[in-house]
């Protein structure tokens, strides 16, 4: 079991939408107490991303990560429209994989 998340959020080449959704993850993680890092990507490093839990990315994807970490799409963090499912299957996979 895992005592804290380490997640990656990246975007297609601006910092912008990264650094809104860093901040939504991390007011979300504050509220539901559990212990974190964020590190900002480019989407282009996805696929030989290591040393992270999860990626959140902030625009649609098909790029999968190399050593099979989860990569979920955050633009509902940034648009808002879907923000609250989203927040809900974020924490969902974040329980499941601090509960490995």
């Amino acid at each position: 079991m895992k005592s804290s998340i380490k997640l990656a959020v990246a975007c297609g080449g601006g910092i912008f939408t990264t650094t809104v959704v860093t901040d939504k993850i991390k007011e979300i993680l504050k509220r539901e107490k559990i212990p974190n890092s964020i590190i900002p990507q480019k989407i282009t490093e996805i696929a030989n991303m290591t040393g992270v839990d999860l990626i959140v990315v902030t625009s649609k994807t098909g790029q999968q990560n190399k050593a099979g970490i989860p990569v979920m799409i955050g633009m509902p963090l940034f648009t808002g429209v879907g923000a609250e499912e989203f927040e809900q299957e974020l924490l969902t996979e974040i329980k499941r994989i601090m509960a490995e």
